[in-house]
């Protein structure tokens, strides 16, 4: 019997089946239940011991698909095959030992299936359903794509056989398309491709009166369009060294594993960026995928929500990582992470949110199969995430993403415009990017070309200068050399006090903002009494600039719970009631930790602390005012570079110290490089508020 006709008959015995309720033409054929009965077929014939058995005896077989998608398909078929069209399979998992089956109800075998999407789908849940099957002497068929996560467990122990469904490769494709549509086809598709195809893609590729060649080709479409590669490389990315170094070495393992010269356990499975949004963390996925020469699959919360329900959007999350696996090798980007949550966290909908996050953990491990699939995760707070995600094994490396610098964000304003102002020096607009990121420069090269395109001229340096100064609302001299002053305060403070950790200053102005202090404090070492005084000073010396250079002083450093009065005032509480820093009347007491909707109240009901809050916040503006009173030349000589070019970067004012010789250490040994890992103090920008 040919191949076709052994196919087509499998089917046309199987025709009180749930797939074909009736006789249906080839036309009408579902192409993933041809493509079932194919591959279920090939598995029972290559072993005759295995076909046996589960015809002839009541039997416990476990069956591993090749992904969710082909559960239904394969259990349809393999019931098909084994059963034939007078008997049904009856749900394992609806009978426990009260409730024996009879052992003279004939034709019926129990049979369970698990895609991992609902609660119940755990090792612990229906056993009892697989010894009463047994006992009542019926065959039991356990189908899942990681049995061991979701089969019962004892159906496990007591197999007496087991089934690996393999995907799709070649030869199999062609019996199907053969058996589809009559003649077999003389295009073909690899066995790596083939192993992409899914039933919806077996689906959409079918169309009536179709030739055999036709619908190889609209399938090889399909296939091309998952396995396309990124163009973009790891050296076009600027300004991210740290996730550029990890990159080249995975590019460089990568290609040792695919030769087979290193093993999978040698190559690093996963990690973690972690940035500001804009820092190119996507950008990135697709350099690495490019550089590694090997296919991006990208997925997000967001993307499996959208499915629906809790089962649709588990259902989706494990499609993305089956798309992943078949693809592999590859890179599996998964952005904004964070956004799954923590489990010690959750308050509202505990159950979905626990079950989802369980799920992605599950995911990551990779029980079922993830050799070859490297996963990149993106968040912006990494401190939202559940700590197993970044557990060995996993997502187990974090690389911080950071703002690009002065020369990163030329090298990236220069990709964008390609030979747009070639030969422009563009110093002067990176210098006014300072602060921007990455997806900024994009737009405002696109808003530069849109100012030149509507001119009906070439693009001038003056149009990208215009983008990056954007729209703000227009301040009095006096306002911008007041903004421009307090900034200078707290750049001469950081900059004294923590060498090497200004990044810039800025009075750009903003629609909440007339400028701020960026610094990186990511090397900082333990909070201590010394370095809470030194942090105070910083967040303080804005306000000590104004007074020193005017006389008076306005509302830039209070406002909301933001500014720098605030957070001078919510880092003083912590130090007293969170840090154990307290040597006044409460000592060693943990009290809490501020925040803002508490730190009044906390204040209100405890004269005594707003008493000591009050004298340390004093205590470090009037230490603040005499470094600026010392240094007093050296801030009018930045806060006139800030009125001239808008934004400075933290090199060019320790320079600025350093050349007047100026530099020197006024805070204790303490104060110097010890800031804490506070929450969220990667970077510390104190601003100006905007309208004061």
């Amino acid at each position: 019997m040919s191949a076709r006709n052994a196919v087509a008959q499998s089917v046309d015995d199987c025709d009180e089946f749930p797939f074909t309720s009736a006789p249906q033409t080839e036309e009408a054929r579902d192409p993933a239940e041809v493509a079932a009965l194919v591959l279920v077929r090939r598995v029972l014939d290559s072993s005759p011991v295995l076909k046996i058995a589960t015809i002839a005896h009541a039997i416990a077989a476990v069956v591993q698909v090749p992904s969710a998608g082909w559960l239904n398909a394969i259990a349809n078929a393999w019931g098909c095959l084994l059963g034939g069209a007078d008997a049904a399979p009856e749900d394992a998992d609806t009978i426990t030992r009260p409730h024996l089956p009879q052992p003279h109800l004939a034709g019926a075998w129990f049979e369970c299936r698990r895609d991992g999407f609902k609660k119940e789908h755990r090792p612990d849940v229906g056993n009892e359903g697989v010894s009463a099957a047994l006992s009542a002497r019926r065959s039991i068929f356990g189908f899942s794509p990681a049995p061991e996560r979701h089969l019962p467990r004892d159906l496990l122990r007591v197999a007496d056989v087991r089934a690996v469904i393999p995907p799709l490769d070649a030869d199999a494709l062609r019996e199907v398309v053969t058996a589809l549509v009559g003649t077999p086809p003389s295009l073909t598709i690899s066995d790596a491709r083939c192993r992409l195809i899914t039933v919806e893609d077996l689906r959409l590729a079918r169309r009536p009166g179709q030739d055999a060649d036709d619908y190889v080709a609209r399938l090889r479409t399909l296939l091309e369009a998952k396995a396309k590669q990124p163009t973009a490389t790891l050296a076009q990315m600027r300004g991210m060294d740290e996730a550029v170094d990890w990159g080249m070495a995975l590019v460089r393992d990568l290609a040792d594993y695919r030769q087979g010269k290193l093993p999978w356990s040698a190559v690093d499975r996963g990690a973690l960026l972690a940035g500001p949004s804009g820092t190119g963390k996507t950008t990135f996925a697709r350099a690495l995928a490019g550089s590694c020469d090997v296919p991006l699959v990208t997925g997000s919360l967001s993307r499996w929500q959208a499915a629906g329900h809790l089962g649709d959007m588990l259902r989706a999350m494990a499609a993305t990582f089956d798309e992943a696996r078949a693809t592999a090798p590859c890179i599996l980007f998964l952005d904004e992470v964070d956004s799954v949550g923590n489990r010690a966290k959750f308050t509202d909908h505990q159950d979905y949110n626990i079950q989802v996050v369980n799920a992605l953990l599950e995911e990551l491990d990779g029980i079922g199969g993830r050799e070859g699939v490297v996963v990149v995760g993106a968040c912006n707070h990494p401190d939202r995430l559940d700590p197993a995600l970044t557990r060995s094994g996993r997502l187990d490396r974090t690389i911080r993403l950071q703002l690009p610098d002065r020369s990163a964000l030329a090298a990236i304003l220069r990709d964008y415009l390609s030979t747009d102002l070639d030969g422009v020096d563009l110093a002067m607009a990176a210098a006014l990017a300072l602060g921007g990121t990455g997806a900024d420069c994009e737009r405002w090269v696109r808003g530069a070309r849109r100012r030149a395109r509507h001119g009906n001229r070439d693009i001038a340096i003056d149009d990208l200068i215009a983008e990056i100064r954007g729209a703000h609302r227009p301040r009095t001299p006096e306002l911008d050399r007041r903004y421009a002053v307090h900034e200078a305060g707290h750049a001469l403070v950081i900059a004294i006090e923590r060498p090497g950790a200004l990044i810039r200053a800025s009075i750009r102005g903003t629609a909440t903002t007339g400028g701020g202090v960026t610094a990186n404090l990511e090397n900082a070492g333990p909070m201590t009494r010394a370095e809470v005084a030194a942090t105070l000073r910083q967040l303080l010396a804005g306000r000590a600039a104004e007074e020193v250079l005017f006389g008076d002083v306005s509302a830039g450093a209070g406002g909301d719970h933001t500014s720098d009065l605030a957070r001078a005032t919510a880092l003083a509480v912590s130090a007293l009631c969170s840090f154990g820093l307290d040597e006044g009347e409460h000592g060693l007491l943990w009290l809490g930790l501020p925040s803002p909707d508490t730190i009044g109240s906390m204040l209100a009901l405890k004269p005594d602390l707003a008493d000591r809050v009050s004298k340390m916040l004093t205590d470090a503006y009037a230490e603040a005012k005499t470094l600026v009173e010392q240094h007093r030349h050296e801030v009018e000589d930045i806060a006139n570079a800030l009125i001239d070019r808008e934004t400075i970067g933290g090199d060019e004012i320790e320079a600025m110290l350093r050349k007047a010789m100026m530099v020197c250490p006024v805070a204790s040994a303490d104060a110097k490089g010890e800031r804490p890992e506070t929450p969220n103090s990667a970077v510390w920008t104190p601003t100006t508020r905007a309208g004061r």
